[in-house]
Formats: C-alpha cells, sequence, structure tokens
C-alpha cells in the first residue's frame, strides 16, 4: 500500500495549524478584603424585659456586639454585707450563746425584738420548744442581753427569698463551725458556696 505525501509548500499551509491554541483565562472571582473592615466594638445593654431584645436587634447590622447585661445577679445578692443591727426589723437573725459563743439562725417575720423575748421565756418556763432554748437547757448554757445575744444578719419580708436567705445564713454558719449542734445542715448546697469565694465572703459576725 502506498502512502501520499503532501509536497505543497510550507508557505501554503494556513497560518492556523501552526499557531498554538489559545489559552483559556478563568476569571477568578475577587474575594473580599477583610483587612479593610473594622472590628466590631463590644457594648452592654442593662436587661429588663424581653422588649429589650427588640431595640437591641435594630443594631444588629451595626458595627456594635450587644451583650446583655443583668441587673440582679447572684454575686450581688450573695455578697451583701448587712451592718444594720435594728433589733426592730424583721428577717434573718441569730441568737448567741453567751457561753461558747454558738449562735443559732432563724427567721422572722415580726420584729426580731419579739423573737428574742419569746425564746428567752422559753429557757425561763423550762420549756425547750425551739432549738435555741434546747440547747441552752440540754448544755445548761447561758444567754446574755439583747444586745449581746441577738443579731440581724439579713433584713428581708417574708415569703420564698427570706427562706432561701434562711438557708444560706445556716450553711455559712455551720461551714465556720458556729452552728449549735440542735440545728444542724444535712445537704450543703454547692450554689451557697457562692456567698464564701473569694470575690466576697458573707457577712458571719
Amino acid at each position: 500500500m502506498k502512502t501520499h505525501t503532501c509536497n505543497s509548500p510550507k508557505q501554503w499551509i494556513p497560518s492556523t495549524f501552526h499557531s498554538k491554541p489559545e489559552e483559556k483565562t478563568v476569571s477568578q472571582k475577587k474575594t473580599p478584603n477583610h483587612n479593610n473592615q473594622q472590628p466590631k466594638k463590644c457594648v452592654t445593654f442593662t436587661y429588663h424585659s424581653p422588649l429589650i431584645r427588640k431595640i437591641t436587634n435594630l443594631f444588629k447590622h451595626s458595627n456594635l456586639n450587644i451583650s446583655p447585661c443583668a441587673t440582679n445577679t447572684i454575686h450581688q445578692q450573695l455578697t451583701d454585707k448587712i451592718t444594720n443591727t435594728g433589733t426592730k426589723s424583721s428577717g434573718i437573725c441569730k441568737f448567741k450563746c453567751s457561753t461558747c459563743n454558738n449562735s443559732y439562725t432563724g427567721k422572722s417575720d415580726r420584729s426580731i425584738a419579739t423573737r428574742y423575748k419569746e425564746h428567752t421565756r422559753y429557757i425561763r418556763n423550762n420549756n425547750p420548744i425551739s432549738s435555741y432554748a434546747l440547747y441552752i437547757l440540754n448544755n445548761r448554757h447561758e444567754y446574755g442581753t439583747v444586745k449581746e445575744t441577738l443579731g440581724l444578719l439579713k433584713p428581708c419580708n417574708k415569703g420564698t427569698r427570706m427562706n432561701c436567705w434562711e438557708a444560706v445564713y445556716m450553711q455559712a454558719f455551720y461551714q465556720h463551725s458556729m452552728l449549735i449542734e440542735e440545728q444542724q445542715v444535712n445537704d450543703i448546697n454547692p450554689l451557697y458556696d457562692l456567698a464564701n469565694t473569694s470575690r466576697g465572703q458573707l457577712y458571719v459576725p
């Protein structure tokens, strides 16, 4: 079988056969330069009600990074030191033993001076109806005057909050080995331990 060769001059060959194929350039998308963007400023917004969320949403597309700030924190509640020693107020009080300096902690929705009169009357009548009277009578200890024995730990009104504060102070006195034997704490609440952190000590006179 014979092969045919092309004897045509090279000049006659179209230039398209000699030229290299054009390289197609792929258009690259320009990535946005984040270095030019300014960092967002962190600000706090006091949270009072769910309506605050609607207000902060107005700044959603702004250059502000808003964080809610609470007005009533656990630290503020548990680390508030009480220096008021008035006996006409209601709240959480302590009755100190003059012999061993241990204390009974309790709540009173009336004047704490009225509670002092009730406890001392139980002792005089040899009626161990209260834990403080039972401790004094069983151990044959002594109690002092109102100024020596009675102290106001936390003024508050009757309700759930008063019950919580009573448990907080009972645990605090128990952990400081200052609570009478007739009033012991069985379960330690780790939430109440926040009162004894390094950020602030609960007032235990």
